[in-house]
């Protein structure tokens, strides 16, 4: 192969490898980035309304000390207590979707859990209000029938908080783990291609290197005349063994013109 192709061809492998491990770093980034996303949009997502839908519980809560603390007239117990039902009903929605979507199978009976606790303390909670207003608005007989009652559907909710937490935790620690493999993969890939077109670079360029210094020392030995055991033995199918071919030549002709010259020196 003539050097200028092998060249050509050392180009188009090293386009070529570099294309391909483009495309392999592309790909990885891809699905790096779909994890990422699959993760904001699962467990992250999740964790975020459990978390809005206990603030809102906690604010049920809140209006109904508000309903029993300041409901004293018609128009503040009207307030406080559409807010303290509009609470519920977000609370209640809320969960029942959450646990709809959840995909953890404890998770979700926990927000069923949940979601019962709940009914059962709005009961509750009604029965007291209607002792509230029949009692003459008296918060401690109210106060006293529902007190601590929402206890189980907080520890409920906080369980339910603390295991999306941990979940996402983990996801987030696996999605590392997943990274720095693609990351370790990416180097190895890439150092592995430099080593071997550097190896094969090396390979093609000492070889040539070591012919041309063979056809210099020939080329100088002939432009001496030198030509005492000289072998020329500088093969191949590409421009350095055309060249030795023609230094055959040379050699092959100052052979002849010495014989010539001794001839004519002995007559």
């Amino acid at each position: 192969m003539r050097i200028s192709t092998k060249l050509i061809v050392f180009f188009c492998g090293v386009v070529t490898l570099f294309v391909l491990l483009a495309l392999a770093l592309l790909a990885q980034t891809r699905t790096v980035s779909a994890g990422y996303d699959a993760l904001l949009s699962g467990q992250v997502r999740q964790a975020e309304d459990a978390r809005v839908i206990q603030v809102s519980f906690k604010k049920q809560v809140q209006e109904w000390k508000d309903i029993l603390l300041r409901g004293h007239t018609p128009d503040d117990l009207a307030r406080y207590t559409r807010q303290f039902h509009d609470e519920e009903s977000s609370v209640r929605s809320g969960a029942e979707a959450l646990a709809a979507g959840m995909q953890d199978p404890e998770s979700r009976e926990l927000l069923n859990q949940f979601v019962g606790a709940h009914k059962v303390m709005g009961e509750k909670y009604q029965t007291a209000y209607d002792a509230y207003v029949a009692s003459g608005f008296d918060f401690k007989v109210a106060d006293r029938m529902v007190r601590g009652q929402d206890r189980a559907p907080t520890d409920l909710f906080d369980q339910v908080v603390k295991r999306l937490n941990d979940d996402v935790v983990a996801s987030v620690a696996a999605q590392e783990r997943a990274v720095g493999r693609a990351r370790n993969l990416a180097l190895a890939l890439s150092g592995g291609l430099l080593a071997g077109l550097g190896l094969v670079g090396f390979v093609t360029v000492r070889t040539i290197l070591e012919r041309l210094g063979r056809l210099k020392a020939v080329s100088d030995r002939l432009a001496r005349a030198d030509i005492e055991g000289l072998s020329v033995d500088i093969s191949g199918p590409d421009e350095i063994g055309q060249f030795g071919e023609s230094m055959k030549g040379v050699h092959a002709a100052i052979e002849e013109l010495t014989k010539l010259a001794a001839a004519s020196g002995q007559a």
